[in-house]
């Protein structure tokens, strides 16, 4: 395996990605932790955030690139109001 996949195997094998693939409330530490472990094993992504409305819960999308043509993306729905 070269070395992005094997990056991306151990960033999967943390508790803070686990917790991301099982649980989609999220709150903004988890989010922050899981930034911070993308820009300490240097792999690109990009992260978006949607307000919520009365309709809607506020939501980030975090997408991992992992090479040109393949991206892992992370659609979250935040547990409380964000302040």
């Amino acid at each position: 395996m070269n070395d992005m996949g094997e990056q991306i195997g151990w960033l999967l094998a943390t508790d803070v990605f686990k917790n991301l693939l099982v649980n989609d409330l999220l709150n903004t530490s988890r989010l922050n932790a899981a930034i911070a472990l993308l820009i300490k094993a240097r792999i690109p992504f990009d992260v978006s955030f949607t307000p919520g409305t009365r309709r809607a819960q506020p939501q980030a999308v975090l997408k991992v690139h992992i090479n040109p043509n393949t991206a892992i993306s992370f659609s979250l729905q935040f547990d409380s109001p964000v302040i």
